[in-house]
């Protein structure tokens, strides 16, 4: 008997999709929910011109240095109910458990493994009743509104953060951002907490979108937290120690007013981010020539697709105590710091990103030889870095 070439195909399709509705079966419904994606970054890092003040209050020029580094990252996201989410990242880090500002391995140790941390692990409330509403717990995403001379971009805190944002209004809509992080907990002692409190506006004016906001830090009992530890071995971020009865202590308490304000729109046609951030240090007895930190800076360009380019540049100057050194940008090198950055990025691919970053950095102020972070470690003082990457995307 003959058979239709057209009966032929409608066969194999009924087979086909028989086959993938049974395939589809054997797949539990909580794989289906959750959603992968990643990326790999290869880079290469040159510092150079690097001079050290040295104990005896003169500088000292240190070898350049060339460093071949990998981070690799993993994020899961599932949806648990139409209100309710989780969210974890895992990613390679540095093997000293205190380090939170890094997500890079260097090439290094005769072929070592490479550590892998848990970097996030979190879950999000959005209720349905109460639109622009949003409750995360665990250890979170960095959702404040900041810039990198108050945060690291590696930096995910640990603790609980309440954001609303009120859309009843067509171009402002104003927001109130919450925040109660735990620092450290200690066993026999007081913890260390962090408490944000930050309010502001997102306004569109036109073709221009104007988003300021103002915010309040309070670091709660620093002497709780590893930071002192690190303070002794690598120079505390740049902050101000004091020795009791050979223990290191902050010398100053860190309560932080912020403002500000990023405002958007187009260049001809491309996408123009203008950033201004200012900070000060309002706790008792700061010197007036300590306490401040700012950022001026733009970002022109974007980075979605191949042949996609992005171009930002930044001054900063931070002020011995105006921020906890060592939670802000350490490519930067905490507090104590001033110093361009630019940052070119492009597209290769849509999968495959290219950039180039030069940061020229130096001290604000020259480093005190009787400072009790010389104690085991010497100051960073003027130096140039050079970041080149490559970025896989998945």
């Amino acid at each position: 008997q003959k058979v239709n070439k057209e009966e032929v195909k409608e066969i194999v399709k009924t087979q086909m999709e028989k086959k993938e509705k049974e395939w589809k079966g054997l797949i539990p419904k909580w794989v289906k929910r959750v959603k992968v994606s990643g990326d790999l970054r290869l880079r290469y890092e040159g510092i150079y011109n690097r001079k050290e003040r040295q104990s005896d209050g003169s500088t000292k020029d240190i070898d350049d240095r060339n460093r071949y580094r990998i981070r690799a990252r993993l994020f899961f996201d599932a949806p648990i109910t139409d209100e309710i989410s989780t969210h974890f990242m895992i990613c390679t880090n540095q093997d000293q458990h205190w380090e939170a500002t890094t997500t890079n391995q260097t090439f290094t140790d005769d072929f070592s493994d490479k550590g892998i941390y848990l970097h996030r692990a979190y879950a999000t409330y959005k209720p349905g009743w109460l639109k622009g509403l949003e409750v995360s717990a665990g250890k979170f995403k960095n959702t404040f509104l900041h810039t990198d001379i108050m945060w690291d971009p590696d930096v995910n805190p640990e603790g609980i953060y309440e954001r609303y944002q009120y859309k009843g209004f067509r171009n402002f809509q104003p927001f109130i951002h919450l925040g109660h992080m735990v620092v450290n907990e200690v066993n026999k002692d007081e913890d260390a907490y962090l408490y944000i409190n930050q309010v502001g506006f997102d306004w569109n004016i036109g073709p221009i979108k104007w988003t300021l906001a103002g915010s309040y830090y309070n670091w709660d009992n620093l002497e709780a937290t590893k930071w002192l530890h690190k303070a002794e071995y690598k120079g505390g971020g740049g902050n101000t120690f004091i020795d009791k009865a050979g223990e290191f202590q902050y010398a100053y308490d860190y309560n932080l007013w912020e403002a500000i304000s990023f405002v958007r729109f187009k260049l001809g046609v491309l996408p123009t981010k203008l950033i201004f951030d200012y900070i000060v240090n309002s706790a008792d007895d700061v010197p007036s020539d300590q306490d401040t930190a700012y950022y001026l800076g733009f970002k022109l360009g974007k980075t979605k697709h191949k042949g996609d380019w992005s171009l930002a540049y930044k001054y900063a100057r931070i002020e011995k105590d105006a921020v906890i050194g060592s939670m802000n940008d350490q490519d930067f090198y905490g507090a104590n710091r001033k110093g361009h950055k630019i940052k070119l990025r492009y597209m290769l691919f849509d999968h495959l990103q290219f950039g180039a970053a030069y940061f020229n950095t130096e001290p604000v102020d020259d480093w005190d030889p009787t400072s009790p972070t010389f104690k085991n470690n010497k100051a960073r003082e003027e130096e140039d870095r050079i970041q080149v990457d490559f970025i896989f995307k998945f």
